[in-house]
């Protein structure tokens, strides 16, 4: 499959974002940890969420992607079948 800029471009927002999750979740550990577990699940959840939360944009983005590609082979296809059965039932009359 060839792959064009946009699909590298929304693999590096992926790893990027997903980078940004798990820094969120040191920082918050790292910081946090004197205040008990709790306390310190709770922050670094929190801090990954805006990392999770563009990982989630990105593999939307990268699905709907995909999806618009496959529709355009789909429509290729139906056109082509289309295409061969008007030219059977004209040369049928």
């Amino acid at each position: 499959m060839k792959t064009t800029f946009f699909d590298s471009l929304l693999s590096l927002l992926v790893g990027a974002s997903w980078a940004l999750a798990i820094a969120g979740i040191g920082v918050g550990i790292y910081l946090f940890h004197p205040f008990g577990f709790v306390s310190t699940f709770f922050i670094a959840f929190v801090a990954a969420l805006p990392g999770l939360l563009c990982v989630v944009i990105s593999e939307i983005a990268r699905l709907q992607v995909e999806k618009t590609a496959l529709l355009k082979k789909q429509t290729k296809l139906l056109e082509s079948i289309e295409g061969l059965l008007r030219d059977s039932f004209i040369s049928h009359n």
